[in-house]
């Protein structure tokens, strides 16, 4: 019973502002930091993040069709097979 007690007294004492404190004074930074880069770099990686989302939208869709396709083969089959 009195350890109860007590491990309940030790939980009361965390609180969320202290631990916050901690987490800011372990990390030092509380800013992001991002690299400078030219405009003509960056147009470059735009233009490829772009490409790479209309390939991965190209085959997703494939990919949804092919399923499509060999669901309604297989139900085909077992209907009238």
């Amino acid at each position: 019973m009195l350890v109860i007690k007590a491990n309940r007294a030790l939980l009361k004492k965390r609180k969320f502002k202290t631990t916050k404190d901690l987490l800011l004074q372990k990390s030092d930074k509380t800013e992001l930091e991002f690299k400078k880069v030219s405009p003509a770099k960056l147009a470059q990686i735009k233009n490829e993040i772009r490409q790479k989302a209309k390939r991965d939208a190209w085959k997703e869709t494939c990919i949804y069709f092919l399923c499509t396709c060999v669901t309604l083969y297989v139900l085909y089959w077992l209907m009238y097979v």
